[in-house]
């Protein structure tokens, strides 16, 4: 009988995992290749739906710098619509009366934003649950009122009208197809960001003082850095999605930082479930596509929200992107 040599078996064992592993890390590498083919090519297929699409990539960027806030760092927010004022009151004025380039401009307010969030972190993240909640939701209050108040800045009740299109050099964004392009991008850069923060270190340095703090200071993990740390992150993301929004819109009034605005997001992330890239996607477009359905249907989307929010956060905590992963999975162990 013919015998193996030496270390054949090892080798005979090791290759055929090997084989195994290849179609489905092939799989793994084309699913993103095939998403973001389908997305560049979203204007060509469905150019009716631009306009609704940018907007839902804008609060879907804001939305995924609060996950790594609430949804990763276990801290609640309904202060982001600061931010969302700071990126897109300040920006639309620096560009808008003092001409600065409107991708610098942006930029600028997301370091204003950072800093002031930075500030705010050391005093507020002190708190904790419901105090931190009404806290973050009194940023709100100022927030609307200051944005109607301020009217020699802010343009009051009727808005700051007249904002140019974001552009680069030559490159002006003035249709929505190249507004679309912008957003697009944009997402992605932050997609990846988020993502890669999920694996990291620090991303598990979120989770364990999300699920307990005491016991992450025990480990030598500091909290307070680490949640201050999750809000700058935050703001800077609502910063440059309120820019992107008023260089789209080239308008900003008081009701796009409402407190019903800040409690909408709270609302997307919860609907579509934390920790994920596609859980605040389905959440944003949930909330969406409400006041699409018709002025009937609109006139009820704070009802109906707050009911599907009752259900979705009573039978799926982990969301409907969690709930429903969680029923593939199962099926596929069954």
């Amino acid at each position: 009988m013919t015998q193996l040599a030496p270390g054949a078996d090892a080798v005979k064992s090791t290759a055929a995992p090997a084989q195994r592993q290849g179609p489905s890390s092939w799989r793994r590498a084309l699913l993103p290749v095939v998403v973001v083919a389908l997305l560049v090519a979203v204007p060509y297929l469905t150019p009716g739906y631009l306009s609704f699409l940018i907007v839902m990539g804008i609060f879907f960027f804001i939305v995924l710098g609060l996950d790594v806030f609430l949804g990763q760092a276990g801290q609640v927010s309904l202060g982001q619509t600061l931010f969302i004022a700071l990126g897109a009151y300040g920006a639309g004025i620096l560009s808008l009366r003092y001409s600065v380039p409107t991708v610098l401009a942006m930029a600028v307010m997301a370091v204003v934003s950072a800093a002031l969030a930075y500030l705010l972190g050391r005093l507020f993240l002190r708190l904790r649950g419901y105090y931190l909640s009404l806290a973050t939701l009194g940023l709100a209050v100022i927030t609307v009122s200051l944005a109607n108040g301020l009217g020699d800045i802010t343009g009051g009740p009727s808005g700051l009208v007249g904002i140019p299109n974001i552009g680069v050099g030559s490159f002006v964004a003035v249709s929505d197809t190249a507004n679309y392009y912008v957003v697009l991008v944009v997402c992605l850069l932050g997609s990846l960001f988020v993502s890669g923060l999920l694996r990291s270190q620090t991303g598990r340095a979120l989770a364990a003082i999300s699920s307990d703090q005491q016991a992450a200071a025990m480990l030598g993990i500091n909290p307070a850095r680490y949640k201050t740390a999750a809000f700058m992150v935050a703001a800077v993301f609502a910063s440059v999605g309120g820019s992107l929004y008023g260089f789209y819109s080239r308008f900003v009034s008081p009701d796009m930082v409402g407190v019903l605005v800040a409690l909408n997001l709270v609302v997307m992330l919860a609907l579509g479930g934390s920790r994920t890239i596609v859980g605040p996607l389905l959440g944003v477009f949930l909330l969406q596509i409400l006041p699409q359905a018709g002025q009937s249907v609109a006139a009820y989307e704070p009802l109906l929200a707050g009911v599907v929010l009752v259900i979705v956060i009573t039978y799926l905590p982990q969301g409907l992107w969690g709930g429903v992963r969680t029923l593939v999975q199962g099926r596929f162990r069954r």
